[in-house]
Parts: structure tokens; C-alpha cells; sequence
């Protein structure tokens, strides 16, 4: 009994305790409830330190950034499927050997490569004579190239590796070693590398006709070495097309050289100078010239903010979010909407600011004043850059990691071998099965194929 009344005692102080904690729960929550009410929706609750930092959002991720997820489509099951049929000798929980079969089993797919080996190709030419004209004659194996012990598919993936994955020659002949076991010295893999070169030149020309007939071009450059020495990478290129030149100098003689001294077509370009040469419709890289203004907008006084710079940022992001939206607008509503952007423009050039940066920013805007906002008149060009940035980006990573060039002849081997490979990838094709039909139609003396889709 004494037992039994001292867990009462207990059950019934725990009770006391817990409806007093109630209490004081009641008591705040009315508190918190009164000041929500006097604030109204500028209210907030006070968080500890910890909600705090769970609540700071990571730059690396942006709030309005919410891609979707993406996912490798599951392997199915075909006629050129393995299979194995796995079973086993013995229990694994006892260790009998008497195992009779249920008829249920468990499928799991797979997918692999074969294990890697060399083949070797003997192409015996015989020796044939007309019986027309008594001529011998002698024909030539499908994909057989006269002269060479290394076949076409090693040289491609050998340039491959050079141009695309930009890992050195030696890396590249130890790649095929470790999956093949082909030998290939670092002279020999270089000699490769100018056999693509030569092959794919004329599909190069024939590409850089296409491109400067197109609708849009974009253009960037970055910089390069060839023996030590700075040069430059240019790209050109438009959503099918990207094509690369790797040159000396950073002027307009290289531009009109790769395009011409006109074009019928938008090139998209950044602030520099050298695209001035072309005489055609420009449309300057927006998002270049807010990432200068943002900078500008943490470094000046709050008045030149407030005066020009936030205006100006203002302006060139209602015009983009315009262009998005325009599908959504009727044509007269868009016009109006077009003409507002027009005159806002106007009177932020006609300012005249006094700050140097800003002054600086405004001589810009009025150099190219007509080559800001072309991307509202055509629907089919952007407000920025990115298409050529982006295509000039994997240039960047094999520059950085050290994958330039000790010749002139090697640096343009290595822009046609990537001008090639860029344009595979954006028309997704296989790069080495183009190759290998290139390679076939110059065997057979017929046009050599584009890498480029039937859209």
C-alpha cells in the first residue's frame, strides 16, 4: 500500500508540473499572439541562433533556381541482353546442399561495357586485271587507310580525348593502353591528331558558310597559349553550330576573316571593340552589362545609386522579363510595352551623370544605343551571350588544366578537331560514327556529311 500511494504522489506532482508548463505556454502564446496583431504583417518571429543559420540561404543554390530533377532512363531488356542465371550450391544458413526450386526469381539489369580488346584487321588487296583494257587494278577495305597501322576508330578516339577531354597526349596514349592495350607513342598520337585535322577541314569551311548565312551568331573569345606565348580563342556559333579559331591577335581582322565584312544576320556579342568591324545588326550582351552595374551599385554612394544606377537595372530587367513574356501579350499591348522601354531608355541616357563610372557606363549605352534592345524586335534573339559562353567554357577548362599548344599547326588542328566535336554534341551525334562516315565518303569521292541534324 505504501508503494502504491507513493506513485500516486508522484503521478499527481507530474500533473501539477506539466499544467503548470501549460500554463506558462498559454501565457506566451497570448504574448507572441498581441505582438503579431500590433505589427501585422511586417512581423517576425524571433528565431535563436540556430533557427537562424538553418534559415540562411546558400548562395550556391538561388531561391528562384528550381530545376527539375534528372534521372538516367532504367536499362530494358533486349535481344543482345546476357543473360545469367544465378544460383546457388549450398544454403547460406545452414549449409545443406539439398536446394529444390521455387519458380520465382529476381531480375536485375544491368548495363556494361564488353571487356576492351584490339582487333586486327588484315586487308589483303588482290590483284586484278581487266580483261577489257589488260590493266591490273587493285580495290581498297571498307574503312582501310593505305599506309597506316593505327585504324581510324583508335585516331579518332585519340583526338577525341586530345580535343574534347582535354588530357595531354601522353594521357590520351595511356588511356588506350589501360582500356585497349594499344601502344601508341606520343609522336604517333600527334601524327593522328593532324590526319583529323586534314580530314575535317573541308567540313569546318563548309560549316563556317552555313553559320555566317544564319539568323544569329554569337561570338566570344578568351585567351590561349601556343609555346608559352598569349593568343586567342574565338568562337562562333548559334544554337546548331560552334566553331572555333585559334589566332595570334585579339583584332577586327580576325572577325571579318571568320565572318566577313558583313553578315544578313544578329551578332551577339559583348562590349568589345573588334566586333565593331562587321557591318550587320548587333545586340550587346545584357547580362555583361548588369554584372558591371551591380558592382557599381555596391561600390558608389547611395545617391548615384539611387540616380542611375538602380534605374538603369531597373530598365534592362523589365526588358528582359518582356521579351519572356511576350507570347503571353497581344501584339498592339506589346508594342505600347516595347515603346515605354523605348523612352525610359531615352531619358536615362539623356541624364548625363556626373560620377566617372557612371559616366563611363553611360558613354557606353550611347555608343551602341541601337544595340541594346534588338532582342524585342526579334524573337529568335537573346537579350545575352550565354550560347557562346557556353561553348567556350570547355576551351577554358582545358586551358586551365594546362592542355595548350607548342605550334601554330597544332592549335589549328586542335580548333577544327573541337569546332567538329562541339557541333556533334549540339546536334546529338555520336562524334566517332560521323567521323567514320566522313572518312567512308571520302573514300568514295562523294560530298563529305555535316555533323548537323535534319531539323
Amino acid at each position: 500500500m505504501d508503494d502504491l500511494r507513493r506513485q500516486v504522489e508522484e503521478l499527481l506532482a507530474r500533473v501539477s508540473e506539466l499544467e503548470r508548463e501549460n500554463a506558462e505556454l498559454r501565457t506566451r502564446n497570448a504574448e507572441l499572439e498581441a505582438e503579431r496583431k500590433r505589427w501585422g504583417k511586417k512581423y517576425t518571429p524571433k528565431a535563436n541562433a540556430k533557427n537562424r543559420a538553418k534559415k540562411t540561404p546558400d548562395l550556391r543554390k538561388p531561391p528562384h533556381r528550381k530545376h527539375p530533377g534528372v534521372f538516367r532512363k532504367p536499362a530494358v531488356a533486349d535481344e543482345k541482353t546476357i543473360h545469367h542465371d544465378v544460383r546457388l550450391e549450398c544454403c547460406p544458413h545452414c549449409g545443406c546442399e539439398d536446394l529444390e526450386e521455387t519458380g520465382r526469381f529476381d531480375d536485375h539489369l544491368v548495363e556494361d561495357i564488353p571487356e576492351p580488346t584490339v582487333e586486327r584487321h588484315r586487308y589483303r588487296r588482290h590483284v586484278q586485271k581487266c580483261r577489257d583494257c589488260g590493266r591490273t587494278c587493285q580495290g581498297r577495305g571498307d574503312l582501310e587507310l593505305p599506309g597506316a597501322h593505327i585504324g581510324p576508330r583508335a585516331r579518332l578516339l585519340a583526338g577525341y580525348g586530345r580535343a574534347h577531354l582535354g588530357i595531354s597526349l601522353k594521357k590520351t596514349d595511356d588511356l588506350l593502353w589501360q582500356l585497349f592495350g594499344m601502344d601508341l607513342s606520343r609522336a604517333g598520337t600527334l601524327g593522328h591528331i593532324r590526319w583529323g585535322a586534314a580530314l575535317f577541314d573541308p567540313v569546318v569551311e563548309k560549316l563556317f558558310e552555313i553559320l555566317r548565312a544564319s539568323a544569329v551568331i554569337h561570338a566570344d573569345e578568351t585567351g590561349w597559349r601556343i609555346d608559352g606565348k598569349n593568343v586567342w580563342v574565338w568562337c562562333f556559333s548559334n544554337p546548331r553550330l560552334a566553331l572555333f579559331l585559334i589566332d595570334h591577335h585579339r583584332s577586327a581582322d580576325v572577325v571579318r576573316r571568320a565572318l566577313g565584312d558583313s553578315l544578313p544576320g544578329v551578332l551577339v556579342t559583348d562590349f568589345y571593340a573588334a566586333y565593331h568591324a562587321i557591318e550587320c545588326r548587333k545586340q550587346k550582351c545584357l547580362v555583361h552589362l548588369l554584372r558591371d552595374l551591380h558592382a557599381l551599385r555596391e561600390e558608389l554612394s547611395r545617391h548615384h545609386v539611387t540616380k542611375y544606377v538602380q534605374p538603369l537595372i531597373t530598365l534592362l530587367q523589365d526588358a528582359i522579363q518582356l521579351a519572356k513574356i511576350k507570347s503571353t501579350m497581344s501584339g498592339r499591348k506589346y508594342k505600347a510595352a516595347c515603346r515605354e522601354i523605348e523612352t525610359r531608355l531615352e531619358t536615362i541616357l539623356w541624364q548625363k551623370p556626373k560620377q566617372p563610372d557612371c559616366q563611363r557606363i553611360n558613354k557606353r549605352l550611347v555608343r551602341h544605343r541601337f544595340e541594346l534592345l534588338v532582342f524585342l524586335e526579334h524573337a529568335d534573339v537573346p537579350a545575352d551571350n550565354n550560347t557562346g559562353e557556353r561553348d567556350i567554357r570547355s576551351v577554358v577548362a582545358a586551358r586551365n588544366d594546362g592542355g595548350v599548344n607548342r605550334s601554330d599547326w597544332g592549335a589549328a588542328a586542335f580548333a577544327t578537331w573541337k569546332s567538329v566535336i562541339r557541333t556533334c554534341q549540339k546536334n546529338s551525334l555520336n562524334f566517332l560514327e560521323y567521323g567514320l562516315s566522313v572518312l567512308r565518303a571520302r573514300a568514295a569521292d562523294t560530298p563529305l556529311p555535316l555533323p548537323l541534324d535534319s531539323g
